[in-house]
């Protein structure tokens, strides 16, 4: 006697296995993904740091370029600093 839909040569075998592969690979990458945030979100003040430096350089650049007065700089250096 034959049963048939069990063991390998069951009708959705490699269906499943390719299912199978699919569900766990787009899970890992989940994990991932979630990781990834969690870095960013707990070191995200590094960044701010940054722009602010930024910040000051394009300012220096506008009072270099004479496009804003000294009272003009010192109070926007207070401000972002």
């Amino acid at each position: 006697m034959m049963m048939m839909g069990y063991g390998f040569g069951g009708p959705l075998s490699w269906l499943g296995m390719g299912f199978g592969m699919v569900i766990h690979l787009a899970f890992a990458m989940l994990i991932i993904m979630a990781t990834i945030w969690m870095f960013k979100a707990v070191f995200r003040g590094g960044y701010r740091e940054e722009k602010q430096t930024g910040a000051i350089e394009i300012l220096k650049e506008r009072y270099a370029k004479g496009e804003i007065t000294n009272e003009e700089y010192q109070f926007m250096k207070r401000e972002l600093e």
